[in-house]
């Protein structure tokens, strides 16, 4: 896979709204609290949309334009691809292997979705022409990108490859019963947080995880700090249902588990898009979560035999925000 450079600068200042329809802050050491609930002003979520939109305009559908692509990266940025064991280190080795790998290919971007978090953002993107394979019932590449910002420049991207590419061509654990454990994992996390049973929640991740949402300003550390947000992250009363609308994985390698190596190709980390709906059918959090499903180096990442998991983003689609906002 490639990798791919946006140089948006996602300054923030933090003009906060009272909402109340949204979850609620965490104190600055993760705790939940019980403060009003806020979110970034509709001006700011707008500027951010538009830079975001922009941005992609300028920067992804013009590939394979490969200068524009590395303009802006940090001289530590990271490029992270466990799937296609990329773990860029460096402004250098990424200009490297980017146009290495424009040489080899010829194929589009199409980007078809954009969420937000107060330092990055994230893209949903279809890849048109880029097939391992010549059959017609081939699926089109999906992928989804998430991108951290410092000072305007590209600090890290990690890219994910849709499921569904991925069960077509067997790679990793998806040439093994198309790798049952996404599955698994999704169902487990959209039961536990769904019920707000904090301690289905507390058995989702490891001891040391870290849950970030940096749009909602909710950020734990630990198992006791995630469980405390069974009643805030998504509010505390009325039912709600979260819908998957789409799945990208991770894979420890693109190459399938075998006898003498059958931890080769586990799955090793989960992108969900999401719709969270509330029983009067009203949406209130749309977007793009990360999990990552075992620790991760800057040269490496190994999966949790227990499948736990050790880090979770949230990015928003803006549009849900700006319409949760009450005016």
């Amino acid at each position: 896979m490639t990798t791919k450079h946006f140089r948006l600068a996602l300054t923030v200042s933090l003009a906060l709204t009272v909402s109340s329809v949204l979850a609620s802050a965490c104190g600055s050491d993760g705790s939940a609290t019980s403060t009003s609930r806020v979110v970034l002003s509709k001006a700011e979520i707008q500027r951010l949309w538009d830079e975001a939109a922009a941005f992609a305009d300028r920067s992804i559908t013009p590939w394979p334009d490969v200068e524009d692509f590395i303009a802006d990266l940090a001289e530590d940025a990271t490029a992270t691809d466990p799937t296609g064991n990329i773990f860029n280190i460096g402004r250098e080795d990424i200009i490297v292997a980017t146009r290495q790998f424009a040489e080899s290919t010829n194929y589009n971007y199409e980007v078809t979705g954009i969420y937000l978090s107060v330092d990055g953002a994230a893209f949903d993107e279809a890849l048109p022409g880029l097939e391992m394979s010549t059959s017609p019932d081939a699926p089109v590449l999906l992928a989804a990108d998430a991108y951290r910002f410092r000072d305007g420049k590209i600090i890290s991207d990690d890219e994910w490859w849709g499921s569904e590419w991925l069960r077509f061509h067997a790679v990793g654990c998806f040439a093994v019963d198309g790798c049952p454990a996404l599955q698994k994992t999704v169902d487990r996390y959209v039961a536990a947080w769904s019920a707000r049973d904090p301690d289905a929640i507390a058995a989702l991740y490891s001891d040391d995880a870290v849950f970030t949402d940096s749009m909602l300003g909710l950020n734990a550390k630990g198992l006791g700090a995630i469980r405390d947000l069974a009643n805030v992250r998504f509010g505390s009363t009325g039912d709600l249902t979260i819908e998957v609308l789409g799945l990208y994985a991770w894979t420890d390698g693109p190459h399938p588990p075998t006898e003498a190596d059958p931890e080769r190709g586990s799955l090793i980390g989960v992108t969900v898009h999401h719709r969270t709906t509330s029983s009067s059918g009203a949406v209130m959090q749309e977007g793009i979560i990360t999990l990552e499903l075992g620790p991760r180096s800057a040269t490496d990442m190994d999966a949790d035999p227990r499948g736990l998991i050790h880090k979770e983003d949230v990015f928003h689609e803006p549009a849900s925000l700006l319409a949760a906002i009450q005016p």
